[in-house]
């Protein structure tokens, strides 16, 4: 059986983090990460994918970063953890033992249960390069392609879409104005107005009803009753925590559905297991309640304070703060 002082179950911006800031405070530990992706993304760039870079393969997390930090890599999924005797069981057949356990499982992106949602060319927006790869063919060959939800990652797919393409970009958000829940609406009205300009259609107050089409989709029919013609759908609403594993092995879960920790990122369940980012619960610094917010610059926090208190109680989480940016145009946004 491997044994490890610190296994690292997940391989994107928390994990990776969590892995490197627990090496780095504890240098003589061995500590290993598994993920089951053979290759990550840097999850902030997933939008740009369709034009600034053209390729998944040019928003890449080299493995460099593991190994030249000490870190050894197992490429394989996680089936389960076994609390007592502390192993961790993987899709190989392969045991590792461990001393504390580091989960950072990450998110899913949330599929909206609209009628017609399993038709072809319909796409969320996944973490798997092979995925993406397809979902970028499909809209190099659309003409008409949709956008559900005006959020920082739908107005992102809507201004990067219409780079190097003729096509017709249109996003349907259910607010009044899209960025709506991060932005005040001076500001809401200001991208709106920059997104006009290159040429993408908004449909505001309005929600997709149904997917329309055979196979493939051809369309999609809004609450107002309008039709819009649509090759691609791109649905951008949001993720859930990845809470498969954790379930599995009783790990306790709170109102946001994520795993519950201490302010040491230690889970309520096991002082031996530690949760950060999208998969951990978290509170807003401001009010001490659950927030549900999921950005990589709070996950890598996280993973700063779960490495480091491994094995000593050394940092404290006092709280998420939100901090946003993005770029429409030319014109930066953030709060």
């Amino acid at each position: 059986m491997k044994k490890a002082d610190v296994v690292v179950i997940g391989g994107s911006a928390a994990g990776l983090v969590a892995g490197i800031s627990c090496h780095r405070r504890y240098p003589e530990k061995h500590v290993l990460l598994i993920r089951k992706e053979e290759q990550v993304l840097v999850p902030c760039g997933i939008p740009y994918i369709f034009g600034t870079l053209g390729s998944p393969e040019k928003d890449l997390i080299p493995d460099a970063l593991l190994s030249n930090n000490g870190i050894e890599l197992v490429k394989d999924e996680v089936v389960d953890v076994d609390r007592a005797k502390k192993t961790v069981a993987v899709k190989g057949g392969q045991e590792v033992a461990y001393d504390k356990l580091i989960l950072a499982t990450g998110s899913s992106p949330i599929r909206l249960p609209i009628a017609g949602s399993d038709k072809r060319n319909v796409f969320v927006v996944s973490k798997e390069v092979a995925y993406l790869n397809d979902m970028l063919a499909a809209v190099n060959e659309a003409k008409d392609i949709v956008i559900i939800g005006g959020g920082f990652i739908g107005v992102e797919f809507a201004d990067e879409c219409k780079k190097g393409r003729d096509a017709n970009v249109s996003i349907i958000e259910a607010l009044p104005h899209c960025l709506q829940l991060a932005l005040d609406t001076e500001f809401c009205v200001e991208a709106e107005s920059i997104l006009t300009e290159r040429g993408v259609r908004l449909f505001t107050e309005r929600r997709v009803e149904a997917i329309l089409g055979d196979d493939q989709v051809s369309g999609v029919r809004l609450s107002s009753g309008e039709e819009i013609k649509a090759d691609v759908v791109i649905m951008g609403v949001g993720a859930v925590p990845n809470v498969a594993l954790a379930n599995t092995i009783g790990l306790q879960t709170g109102t946001s559905r994520a795993v519950e920790v201490d302010n040491y990122m230690r889970t309520l369940s096991d002082p031996n297991i530690f949760a950060c980012g999208d998969v951990a619960e978290k509170r807003s610094f401001f009010t001490g309640r659950c927030s549900a917010i999921m950005l990589a610059s709070v996950a890598t926090a996280e993973a700063r304070i779960a490495g480091a208190n491994a094995f000593r109680t050394c940092c404290r989480n006092l709280g998420e703060i939100g901090v946003w940016s993005t770029i429409v145009g030319e014109r930066a946004f953030a709060c």
